[in-house]
């Protein structure tokens, strides 16, 4: 295999896309394994499992993530129990496009490094005790459990940006939503778009991030030194930062939508509701569902502090910025009335966790691949964003 150094540093997307390729050309050798999914959620951030003979008026909603190489910040830092709320994060905010979807069951894998296991595993359980209590949703009829935790030691073989501290961890969420419940995930024309503010820049992005940001001598690994490109020190205070230091912006953990979106979900119980994860690939997640219909985002959300310090120091145009980083914007919801969508940003508003607003609407579109447009970025002209990679 190359030696990754030797790579650009933007290839992870793309390596990304052929490995999920490549995964779904092996396993579909052999259907038998997908013979209980619902394909009406293929390709969205949830998948759907049906089993009558145990669950028969539910199917079993399913996530898998993890927090990537925003990991590095909590050696940095060494703070690790922020990262394990970006961690149920990832997957919450998946559940909660599905809108009436109530977790389960979670499943966590940590693979570490002996100082982690020894010395940091209290506080990392910490922040998904945390995390965890912020998804139940009020008035559901089970409360999410812990299912398994599994713990490896491997400190042969995983490492991050400071000797011992490595670790990593997979999250799995199970849910379960009534089948009469499942979003149609068919928007129509004249659709609204309810964006949802953004926390940071939630957990995606970061070695992008991380390589245009900080310099060389953050990183101990000298195959990876030339990678680091940027300027600051973890407790630099750039103006547009307006007072947090860039590791302080960089580790604000994700947003959690979940139990907003079933308070949504609750009040209005219409199938033509869902939401989007803005997570990776940007503005292009919201072409993953959808037939001759358009996205249009006529009046997006601001980016953030963190964004604009991004675009400073790293060159990036529009267009990468808006693929690499959610640029304000965290999550949306595809509303079907303009009075509804109002609602929703009043529900939201009342809650009092997160910012929305009518961002745009669902257009007709005549060519054969959906298409996203922000008619406003923050800068130049249009942007359009075609399909969708994975």
């Amino acid at each position: 295999m190359n030696d990754r150094s030797e790579q650009s540093r933007w290839d992870y997307e793309k390596s990304e896309q052929r490995a999920i390729q490549s995964g779904k050309q092996a396993l579909a050798r052999a259907p038998w394994l997908a013979n209980r999914t619902n394909r009406k959620a293929a390709g969205f951030f949830f998948e759907l499992k049906e089993n009558d003979a145990v669950h028969p008026r539910h199917y079993a909603v399913h996530c898998v993530d993890g927090v990537g190489t925003k990991l590095f910040l909590s050696a940095w830092s060494n703070n690790y129990a922020l990262q394990s709320i970006d961690a149920i994060a990832m997957n919450a905010n998946d559940m909660a496009t599905a809108i009436h979807a109530l977790p389960d069951t979670i499943d966590l894998y940590f693979a570490v490094q002996q100082d982690i296991e020894e010395n940091h595993m209290g506080e990392i359980m910490s922040g998904f005790r945390d995390a965890l209590e912020r998804i139940r949703i009020p008035g559901a009829p089970f409360d999410p459990n812990i299912g398994k935790i599994e713990t490896a030691s491997l400190d042969e073989m995983i490492s991050v940006g400071v000797p011992g501290k490595g670790w990593d961890v997979g999250v799995v969420i199970t849910g379960y939503i009534l089948k009469e419940k499942v979003p149609r995930l068919d928007p129509k024309p004249g659709h609204i778009i309810v964006g949802v503010s953004a926390s940071g820049a939630h957990s995606n992005g970061y070695t992008s991030a991380r390589h245009v940001l900080f310099p060389a001598d953050v990183e101990y690994r000298e195959e990876w030194k030339s990678q680091y490109t940027g300027r600051f020190q973890f407790d630099d205070k750039p103006a547009v930062l307006e007072g947090l230091t860039v590791l302080e912006a960089l580790q604000v953990p994700t947003a959690l939508y979940l139990a907003e979106a079933a308070a949504i979900g609750e009040k209005f119980d219409h199938r033509d509701i869902y939401g989007i994860n803005i997570t990776g690939n940007g503005l292009a997640n919201f072409n993953r569902v959808g037939r001759g219909v358009s996205f249009e985002i006529t009046d997006p959300l601001d980016p953030l502090p963190i964004h604009r310090l991004l675009i400073e120091e790293s060159g990036w145009g529009p267009r990468e910025a808006y693929s690499k980083q959610n640029m304000g914007m965290g999550f949306a919801y595809i509303v079907p009335t303009l009075q509804m969508a109002e609602e929703v940003v009043e529900l939201i508003r009342r809650a009092g966790e997160n910012r929305a607003k009518i961002v745009g609407e669902v257009g007709r579109n005549e060519k054969p691949d959906l298409r996203t447009t922000i008619r406003r970025p923050y800068e130049g002209e249009p942007l359009d964003f075609v399909g969708y990679g994975n």
